[in-house]
């Protein structure tokens, strides 16, 4: 998100928050028992349901299929539900979201949903109708979705997208209210995952006619079918979600009100951790020897990978020997250990360790441990030498590396920024903007190098390999390879698991001897949390925190 966009380095920062993430192994803040149960519920009643916590930066884009970017994902999260959730325990079971249950045909081809009676927060019936309008919409080339791809399992999608066929085609298909019928193109393991994925949640399409582009821009431009509505939105400032009183599963949803407040100063984060401002923070590196041995102090590997992007449309960095030069003269280990300081690992491949591949065993393992050295410098000299050859240049011009405006983002892109002067004598710019104009500039090709991150937006390595084909709409590397293309197109047809994997192996060894990205570190967070906020969620993959089922419990001992 992803990714997706499983995508951001201000992830770090915001993420940090969500770095706090816990995840999946989420209850590393039980519950505290008292002796007598009556005086255990009068401290809960006590206790002020408000849960309050730093968010990295504005979420550039509220509208559900136009989202694109961890944080909006992060938010959608907390106020939509799709057809289905994933539970306390990371799994997707039927009655986790507004599909009460579905049937699948015998051939792995046909989903049937049958629809809970729920609300919008508006007071109106959520209905099937209400999907299939969202779905489509998020096809329809004239909106331009850059997730769009993730619907292409759907019989008729692609070709809608693509202006090679009609809405009519798509088959998905409202039978009444509640049953909503999606035939798949070829067996999909990982759709049941994706449709409680952003782009697959659904409109209520009264609203979104009347508001248009204006959709998600403002709390009174949605309607919300999730456990929280958004009550108030200082854009730039803060985002208070409150509890929504419509929502079908409301008995299970503790929190009041959840405050957000937009922070990108380390020392700010700190102070108002300190101060009690906040109740969870993402650990600075040059705070972890002052936390880490806390009992508030935590660590959660997550499946998120940061990597140098390259724009391979740039006179310099179409050039794959020059792009090896730059992702070889980094010393990961170094940058792990010195810089992040939070259990992040080397990368060397795209795929994190974790993610299951044939057979639900590790795919890294599957696929091997890596495609190349770490701070191979002779090696990284010797490419940019060979570059600079094929270019027919001498020394490389200004080259501008593009990263998030957060203390956290500035500190480790200096660190590369140093790298690349000592091991290979280049002088690199950066250039550190706010997220959303980043997200832009790279839309455009506006750049040279980015520090991007992408995390799992479903647990199958395609999530992190589709991405790469060309003309994806997170493809913003402008990364071609036809053979590329075709294998990752067989494995997301192919009924043969075994081969299926096979060709997403082979896939990501031609994305890593291209090398259109650079990978640096598979991330772990760092992270200090209340004992008093509990059943605070961190996912391994897919959305950066869950607040659904979180509450306070003995914050006023």
């Amino acid at each position: 998100m992803k990714r997706r966009n499983w995508l951001a380095l201000l992830l770090t920062l915001v993420l940090a928050l969500s770095a706090l993430l816990a995840g999946c192994s989420a209850n590393n803040n039980g519950t505290q028992s008292k002796s007598n149960s009556d005086t255990s519920k009068q401290t809960a009643k006590a206790d002020e349901q408000v849960l309050n916590l730093p968010f990295g930066d504005e979420p550039p884009n509220l509208d559900p299929q136009l989202a694109k970017d961890v944080l909006s994902f992060d938010i959608l999260n907390e106020v939509l539900d799709g057809l289905t959730r994933y539970d306390q325990n990371n799994q997707i079971k039927p009655g986790s979201g507004l599909a009460k249950s579905w049937d699948v045909s015998s051939d792995g081809l046909t989903y049937t949903f049958h629809l809970r009676d729920a609300k919008w927060s508006d007071g109106n019936p959520i209905t099937a109708q209400d999907f299939e309008y969202a779905w489509k919409r998020a096809l329809d080339p004239k909106l331009g979705s850059q997730y769009a791809y993730q619907l292409y399992y759907i019989k008729g999608a692609e070709e809608y997208n693509s202006g090679k066929g009609s809405a009519d085609d798509v088959a998905v298909k409202a039978l009444d209210d509640k049953t909503l019928q999606v035939t798949l193109k070829a067996p999909t393991p990982q759709f049941l995952g994706l449709t409680s994925f952003g782009t697959y949640l659904p409109l209520e399409k009264s609203v979104y006619e009347k508001y248009g582009d204006k959709v998600g821009s403002d709390p009174d431009k949605m309607v919300y079918s999730g456990p929280f509505i958004i009550k108030t939105w200082n854009h730039q400032q803060n985002i208070v979600l409150e509890k929504n009183p419509n929502y079908w599963d409301k008995d299970n949803v503790k929190l009041q009100t959840i405050n957000l407040q937009i922070m990108k100063d380390d020392n700010t984060i700190v102070q108002s951790y300190e101060t009690g401002a906040i109740d969870v923070m993402g650990v600075p590196s040059s705070y972890m020897d002052k936390y880490k041995n806390t009992p508030e102090f935590h660590t959660k590997a997550v499946a998120t990978s940061w990597y140098l992007q390259f724009n391979t449309k740039s006179p310099i960095f179409k050039n794959a020997n020059i792009r090896k030069a730059f992702t070889l003269a980094l010393n990961r280990q170094a940058f792990v250990d010195n810089v992040l300081k939070n259990g992040s690992i080397p990368a060397e491949s795209a795929v994190p360790p974790g993610i299951p591949g044939y057979n639900g065993e590790d795919f890294r393992k599957q696929a091997g441990e890596g495609y190349f050295k770490d701070n191979d410098v002779q090696a990284a000299k010797d490419y940019l030498q060979k570059g600079l050859q094929e270019l027919g240049l001498t020394k490389l011009p200004t080259i501008k590396f593009l990263g998030d405006d957060s203390a956290r983002a500035k500190q480790q892109d200096q660190a590369i920024q140093e790298m690349w002067k000592t091991n290979l004598g280049v002088n690199v710019e950066l250039d550190n903007v706010a997220f959303k104009v980043r997200l832009d500039m790279m839309d455009k090709g506006n750049y040279d190098i980015v520090f991007a991150g992408w995390g799992a937006d479903y647990n199958d390595p395609m999530t992190f390999l589709d991405m790469w084909q060309t003309g994806n709409g997170n493809n913003t590397a402008f990364y071609s390879n036809p053979e590329y293309d075709k294998l990752i197109d067989q494995a997301k047809v192919n009924g043969d698991l075994k081969q299926r994997n096979d060709q997403l192996i082979q896939a990501e060894k031609i994305l890593m001897n291209d090398m259109p990205i650079g990978p640096i570190f598979f991330q772990a967070r760092a992270y200090v949390l209340r004992p008093y906020v509990k059943n605070y969620l961190v996912p391994t993959f897919g959305h950066d925190w869950e607040l659904k089922w979180a509450y306070i419990q003995g914050k006023n001992k």
